[in-house]
């Protein structure tokens, strides 16, 4: 073989081996997860909780305690209950991604209020909710396109926290982001997501007192328990498909 043609061959294998996406390391986001969670357990658990909590009993009101045939106080009442959930999802997101951010570069974790002042509400709340709606076009059109964004679009709220990126910067970022690992993306966000949206089906409806207490502490215990994990895994995530990204320059 002469020369010309061994460094064709070594520029061929170049090219296959650079367009091959590098694997996400799935025991290595979860171990990380996991040890940010157990480092940050009191904080964690304490905004996880406090979150469930308030969303809990939002919804609880708004399903068991408004009257039915009002259809005003109705539609008042549940929108209401939906913008405390989608403003405690975002919360916790946020607040989660500081806390790792900063233990990555060593510093010291922030105070929660510290948090709830600096995130910027309008980004990722418009962010989630342009996402939402895009995942129920997706469902109402054959259900598989919804699946797919929900995975191509699970990291929208950290890319804007990591990045400062806009709404729809954002949006084309995650989907630039994962798109090389899709099935990873689906494996650590998409199905865990679907999951923890099931707690309620499968909790009893309450009949008296003793077990709305119940149901409520079960429902808030779970899904603070769920919603933490799930958020420190898509923090750990988005890092890496940051970190892996960042050779080739893509999505800027």
């Amino acid at each position: 073989m002469t020369h010309r043609s061994r460094e064709s061959t070594g520029t061929a294998r170049e090219a296959d081996t650079g367009s091959t996406p590098p694997e996400l390391p799935v025991r290595e986001i979860l171990a990380a997860a996991a040890r940010a969670g157990w480092r940050h357990r009191q904080r964690t658990l304490g905004v996880a909780v406090a979150v469930s909590a308030v969303t809990a009993v939002m919804e609880f009101v708004a399903n068991h305690l408004t009257d039915q045939a009002n259809v005003p106080l109705l539609v008042f009442t549940a929108l209401t209950a939906w913008g405390v959930s989608v403003l405690g999802t975002v919360f916790l997101s946020g607040f989660l991604c500081r806390l790792v951010g900063e233990a990555e570069r060593g510093r010291t974790a922030p105070g929660i209020w510290q948090v709830a002042r600096a995130l910027p509400w309008g980004r990722l709340v418009g962010a989630d909710l342009l996402a939402v709606l895009l995942v129920l076009i997706g469902l109402v059109a054959l259900v598989i396109p919804g699946l797919v964004a929900i995975t191509m679009l699970a990291v929208v709220g950290p890319v804007i926290e990591i990045e400062d990126r806009r709404v729809t910067a954002a949006l084309r970022r995650s989907a630039h982001l994962v798109r090389g690992h899709f099935w990873t993306v689906a494996l650590l966000a998409t199905l865990p997501v679907i999951a923890a949206s099931g707690i309620n089906s499968i909790l009893p409806d309450p009949d008296h007192a003793g077990q709305v207490l119940t149901a409520l502490a079960i429902r808030v215990i779970a899904e603070a328990l769920l919603e933490a994990a799930i958020g420190l895994t898509l923090v750990e995530l988005s890092y890496r498909l940051i970190a892996l990204d960042r050779p080739s320059g893509g999505g800027r």
